[in-house]
């Protein structure tokens, strides 16, 4: 009986410790500058948090990056910064790094995976997924965002029977973070799920007068550079590993103008749309899935390591099976494109971009015009007659006029 019990507690423990390790070699080995022995990683944007911590706790402007890179999210997001700032880097990275893995499991198990294969996945996606890798080399926010969209409004399995707190807290606070997520809010909202949307707004409202209360001069100045359009990274649009409808649309004609705004909002519309027709067509997680790409094609600024999302998505697709194949299959190979990342062989910076072949455009855009694509196809199909079959009650009662 104890042997069993002890080869069980092992096994557990194993399961939690292959992810972990291959986290930690990826924190080791992604980023130039890291090392593997002596374990040191360079988590850049880490880093970044850090010392905005610090800043934070002796007064100082978290703004100021004196020549380093600098801290662009609200003050609120700065206060969360704080215990960071207290311990060792290196200590800092291996909680980070937990953290994240924590985060990414989390994902895998709403979608269904448990034990050995919940722990080989979480591996898999750690060492061959590059917007993983990069998240977790950089020391980056992505996986957090995604988790807390899952694992706030994503049906599945729960680790707990009963909630917390209410639906939509969890988007609402990393809204407050980075405003990305505002688009799950605003597709939770028109898909029926009114108090979700709400309760996502409050808190959203909530923690930002949080970070004007504690730093009220820092919330401010935050707020008004957003509104005038500087959202701390404008140079960096040009940027090939920037993946958005901007980002294409400044490679494509040499300058972020009026034209690629335009578009970016019609992809907000065209996407919050797609993923509420998928939504009541009984897709609730693949609603959800095309609600938070659409904030990442919509979005300015969209680096590569942001598309976890394509996570979620390609493994709600691969087990969606009753959707169409001509839905199904260019999502799952859009997912893959997203995943393997080959536009970052490009060779890229110091406005190369705007110089690329006609066939290294196709390569750093083309994963763009597909997002885009696999929004238009969803909607398409939910209008069909695969669509049609799958209307609810509600939906044929909004058809009927009044």
């Amino acid at each position: 009986m104890q042997t069993q019990r002890f080869r069980d507690v092992a096994l557990r423990a194993l399961l939690i410790l292959v992810p972990l390790l291959a986290a930690g070699y990826i924190g080791g080995t992604q980023i130039p500058g890291s090392t593997l022995w002596p374990w040191h990683p360079n988590m850049i944007d880490l880093d970044v948090y850090q010392r905005t911590g610090q800043k934070l706790l002796a007064g100082g402007d978290i703004f100021d990056a004196a020549g380093q890179l600098p801290w662009i999210y609200p003050a609120f997001a700065a206060m969360l910064t704080v215990p960071f700032a207290v311990i060792p880097f290196v200590l800092a990275a291996v909680i980070w790094l937990t953290l994240c893995t924590a985060a990414l499991a989390a994902i895998c198990h709403r979608l269904g995976y448990t034990g050995w294969r919940l722990s080989l996945l979480t591996t898999v996606l750690i060492l061959a997924c590059q917007p993983v890798r990069d998240t977790l080399g950089f020391g980056q926010l992505a996986i957090f965002l995604v988790a807390a969209a899952v694992l706030d409004s994503m049906p599945g399995p729960r680790l707990l029977r009963r909630r917390i707190l209410p639906e939509g807290w969890l988007v609402g606070v990393v809204t407050a973070i980075k405003l990305t997520p505002a688009v799950v809010a605003a597709y939770n909202f028109f898909a029926g799920r009114r108090k979700a949307g709400l309760v996502a707004f409050a808190a959203f409202l909530t923690a930002t007068a949080i970070g004007f209360v504690v730093l009220p001069q820092a919330s401010l100045s935050y707020w008004l550079k957003l509104a005038t359009g500087d959202s701390g990274l404008n140079s960096g649009i040009l940027y090939a590993s920037n993946q958005s409808v901007l980002g294409v649309w400044n490679r494509l004609t040499g300058e972020p103008s009026r034209g690629g705004l335009v578009l970016s909002a019609l992809v907000v519309a065209l996407g919050i749309w797609a993923a509420v027709l998928m939504h009541r067509r009984g897709q609730m997680a693949l609603g959800l899935c095309l609600a938070g790409l659409t904030s990442l094609l919509a979005s300015p600024i969209s680096w590569s390591h942001h598309y976890v999302w394509v996570v979620p998505l390609g493994l709600v697709l691969w087990q969606a099976k009753e959707l169409p194949g001509y839905l199904r299959w260019p999502g799952i190979g859009y997912a893959l494109w997203g995943a393997l990342a080959p536009f970052m062989l490009l060779p890229m910076g110091g406005e190369l971009e705007l110089h690329y072949t006609w066939w290294q455009q196709v390569v750093v855009n083309i994963g763009v015009f597909a997002g885009v694509t696999l929004l238009a196809t969803s909607a398409v199909t939910a209008l069909g007659s695969w669509g049609r079959a799958r209307r609810t009650p509600a939906d044929v009662a909004d058809e009927v006029p009044a």
